[in-house]
């Protein structure tokens, strides 16, 4: 029986191992449910063991993680998969820029907002959103609100 716990541990770490490997989780799940499957075989065949058993296999499972933090960024298989460069604003990188200075700009309808579509602002086209209502091509509308990407407008008072 000792050659089954064994096994199913030794099978259960090779399994997680390879979810390095292969994606999906369907390895990592089962290869963890094999180590804890040998843990509870070993300790029902040897219940005198059990507490020590279950204390050791944390404290490998705490130190393997730890380790594998620790050592992983160091290896070439550690490099290729942690992103060490960032994106910069002063390098041309930005998510998208911010249209706070549109707040109470009016703008004409560029195409239906039902209740999103396109708007023109000094010849320059903007996603938006209307605040709910459909708002026909061609229409005046004033920008409410920015949120991060999203404009938000409105119809304008004075638009008939």
């Amino acid at each position: 029986m000792v050659w089954l716990i064994v096994l199913t541990y030794v099978g259960g770490v090779v399994l997680v191992l390879a979810e390095f490997l292969v994606p999906g989780g369907v390895c990592g799940f089962v290869g963890a449910l094999l180590v804890f499957t040998s843990a509870g075989l070993s300790c029902y065949h040897f219940p005198g063991l059990a507490l020590f058993i279950l204390l050791a296999q944390a404290i490998g499972i705490a130190a393997a993680f730890v380790a594998g933090i620790q050592l992983l960024p160091r290896t070439r298989l550690g490099r290729s998969l942690i992103l060490v460069d960032s994106q910069q604003a002063d390098e041309g990188w930005v998510a998208w820029e911010s249209n706070e200075v549109l707040v109470g700009k009016t703008a004409e309808v560029a195409t239906a907002l039902r209740p999103a579509g396109t708007i023109l602002i000094d010849g320059e086209r903007i996603d938006a959103v209307s605040d709910g209502q459909f708002i026909e091509k061609g229409a005046q509308v004033k920008v409410m609100e920015v949120r991060g990407s999203r404009v938000v407008v409105e119809r304008a008072q004075d638009a008939p």
